[in-house]
């Protein structure tokens, strides 16, 4: 008989509601998902859903998925019992950190683990029960620079406004496409639904993008901007909002401090001076800045907002980029504001218990060269080869890597070189990727139709309040087992101390007690989620059970931030953090850079059918015939470039040969080439066989190429040349 349950999807922020019917499979005596559709009855999502979160079937039931734990003997991968796995593991690790201390030890943890909260939580606990601060993020890769900048201005790494769309009246939109992408670090269904909404009602949507995105197609109006500008841009209208327009600064000054050095910082930089930089003319500069000005609560309009994603994060100035943006959106009266940002609660205020348990701020560790700082409670990825390589006493010389893959999307190529020196290198993964082909042991991690889950780490990032609990939809195949269990099975192998800072850290050793009794019982995830639900007071675990689709919580009410929840030592937002400030002499600097004309400068792009690199095993969903480039006409026929043909793209890190395609969607002087492409022969087999190329090998990688203030890895406006391929 089949069965339905309703259940979210974890591959974005946006939390689509999900219907699975699961039914019998004779074959196996178990069951199997027969089909996923979108929750129409779901009280945010109401049937959106994209054709990636319709595929988790057929990612559960992937032939090519991990059933069991694997070993390397002998240059190769073979069968072994979880038993053995984890008692090897865990004397291995014992042994390296008795020899080398605790800092020998490391875990990188990618992409989806930050949508498994267990898993997040109990990975880093494992490595911090340790004593290790070794912990490596996917973050770093492409919005390190928000989560540096709000922990600057705000205290905390989860700060970030979300817009007030329903009373908004001015938008704008940078770096982002959410017509394919949605919106990153904001959780809002059907976003380019939404800014169309804006439109309807009167508003302006202006949508700022070196590309005439499928969004900036759809809805708004399109301002092409060269790549790695737009902090010029930003600058240039603070400068008009503050020296041209004066708006009134005297209620910026009563909830933040430096905001004359804030001012200060944008005085130099007029709509002529940004121009020559950013492509964009003075006049529409002005432009953009008055209406936004107009449109500002704090200048007696309706409400305007400032958004940046990751076309932004991942320039070259992301952290000016963003720190600009928010500082604009405070001083014109638009923050903490109906009408323009706004700071959710969620189901428990996760900002308030950030604060208690010191998550999200700045600490004392450091890399071992000195250099790089923790954000968001990780190290940055692109400085995980050199603490590998290091003749540092405390080099990384064991690593785990949970459902990451950071051969395949670290730029430079580095951890290829670095990875075989490691001492023992662990995967806990759904598939074997280019990562685990270094790795001593792979250990098969459950899909996310296989445990139950809450979104709690983007609750603050909601624009529609609500909460939903999921069970686990099926029973995980083969030996698979969920992220939790297995870095708590880890800590005891591994000898950890009883009792640490957190809650993660004490689990396990109270679960060899438990296990003592009759039918071995367990306190998992869902025993703290009931806890952390009881405290914030506004649902609980016994109703989300309930309703399986989740339930309304009360809307986010404008004035409960500022002056209330800044979690800064005094209170207020720093609108001039030392750094920022002092990292204004970059943007001099590379002002004639930029400035020169003739050059081609790369930037990425995603498809609707492609998220990173692990989606592309999925038999569900027809992949994009690789990662086509895209060029504008003149710049084609200026290098004798065909459309349809191939072309070499090359920097001097490294080159790649791709299809190219032209289109005057794409501004002169940009070649835009989608990432997490080029799968190699280690790679699963579905996804190793689609055409395309790695352009990571074109992208320099190191500390030469990361973001100063945030250690972000800087992927887009690099240089690049482009020529057609030897025929």
């Amino acid at each position: 008989m089949t069965r339905s349950v309703r259940t979210f999807c974890r591959i974005c922020e946006v939390h689509c509601g999900l219907v699975v019917d699961v039914e019998p499979d004779p074959s196996t005596g178990g069951e199997r998902v027969a089909k996923v559709s979108p929750d129409r009855d779901h009280p945010v999502s109401q049937g959106y859903c994209c054709v990636k979160g319709l595929g988790l079937g057929a990612l559960h039931h992937d032939p090519d998925r991990l059933d069991v734990p694997l070993k390397r003997v002998d240059g190769e991968l073979v069968e072994i019992s979880w038993e053995q796995a984890l008692a090897e593991i865990g004397g291995r690790v014992r042994a390296i950190v008795d020899e080398h201390g605790p800092r020998a030890l490391a875990l990188y943890q990618g992409n989806p683990t930050f949508f498994s909260l267990a898993g997040t939580l109990m990975s880093t606990a494992y490595v911090e029960a340790l004593g290790s601060p070794n912990v490596f993020a996917s973050h770093s890769i492409d919005v390190n620079t928000k989560f540096h900048v709000s922990t600057e201005m705000y205290g905390l790494s989860l700060v970030h406004p979300v817009p007030d769309f329903e009373h908004v009246d001015f938008f704008m939109c940078l770096g982002s496409n959410p017509l394919v992408s949605q919106m990153s670090v904001l959780q809002v269904a059907d976003a380019a639904g939404v800014l169309s909404s804006v439109t309807e009602r009167g508003g302006r949507v202006v949508i700022v993008d070196p590309r005439r995105t499928e969004t900036a197609k759809r809805v708004g109006e399109h301002v092409p901007i060269r790549p790695g500008t737009d902090a010029y841009l930003l600058a240039a209208m603070l400068h008009v909002l503050t020296v041209e327009v004066g708006i009134d600064l005297a209620p910026a000054r009563e909830v933040a401090r430096g905001v004359d050095d804030l001012v200060a910082a944008a005085a130099p930089w007029t709509p002529e001076r940004a121009a020559a930089v950013t492509g964009i003319a003075a006049a529409t500069i002005r432009d953009l800045a008055t209406s936004y000005a107009e449109a500002s609560v704090g200048q007696g309009g309706s409400g305007a907002a400032l958004y940046c994603s990751t076309g932004v994060n991942m320039g070259p100035f992301g952290s000016l980029a963003y720190w600009l943006l928010q500082g604009i959106n405070l001083v014109a009266g638009n923050l903490d504001r109906r009408g323009g940002l706004l700071v959710p609660r969620g189901a428990f205020d996760t900002l308030r218990l950030a604060g208690l348990v010191g998550l999200g701020r700045f600490d004392e560790h450091r890399t071992s060269d000195g250099r790089w700082h923790r954000v968001a409670g990780a190290f940055p990825v692109a400085a995980l080869a050199g603490e590998i390589t290091t003749e540092h006493p405390d080099r990384v010389r064991a690593l785990f890597v949970t459902a990451g893959n950071p051969v395949h999307s670290v730029p430079g190529g580095a951890l290829d070189e670095a990875l075989p020196s490691l001492d023992l290198m662990v995967s806990v993964d759904l598939y074997r990727n280019e990562t685990a082909a270094y790795a001593d042991y792979v250990l098969p991690a459950t899909d996310m139709l296989e445990r139950s889950d809450f979104p709690a780490s983007h609750q603050s990032l909601q624009v529609v309040p609500h909460a939903q609990w999921t069970p686990p939809v099926v029973a995980p195949t083969g030996q698979r087992r969920t992220e939790w269990q297995i870095f708590s099975d880890l800590a005891l192998a591994s000898g950890v101390r009883p009792f640490g800072t957190t809650a993660a850290h004490t689990l396990p050793r109270l679960n060899r007690l438990l296990g003592r009794l009759p039918g071995s019982p367990r306190i998992g995830f869902d025993h703290l989620l009931a806890v952390l639900l009881r405290w914030g007071r506004r649902t609980s675990l016994r109703e989300l059970k309930r309703r399986p689709d989740g339930v309304l919580l009360p809307p986010t009410e404008p004035g409960s931030f500022l002056g209330r929840r800044v979690a800064t030592h005094d209170g207020l937002v720093d609108l001039a953090p030392a750094d920022l400030v002092a990292d204004l002499d970059r943007l001099v600097a590379a002002e004639p850079e930029l400035s020169r004309p003739g050059v081609l400068r790369l930037v990425g792009r995603r498809d609707r059918r492609s998220h990173n690199s692990w989606m592309h095993n999925n038999s569900h969903i027809r992949q994009p015939d690789g990662n086509t480039a895209l060029l504008h006409p003149d710049d084609a026929s200026a290098r004798g470039i065909v459309d349809g043909t191939s072309v070499v793209v090359s920097s001097p890190t490294g080159e790649v040969e791709i299809a190219v395609s032209l289109t005057d969607d794409v501004a002169p002087g940009v070649v835009v080439v989608p990432h997490g492409w080029g799968h190699s022969t280690t790679g699963p087999r579905r996804a190793r066989a689609l055409p395309g190329a790695n352009i990571n090998a074109v992208i320099p990688g190191g500390p030469a190429h990361m973001d100063p203030v945030s250690g972000q890895a800087i992927m887009l406006a690099h240089e690049v040349d482009v020529r057609p391929a030897a025929r």
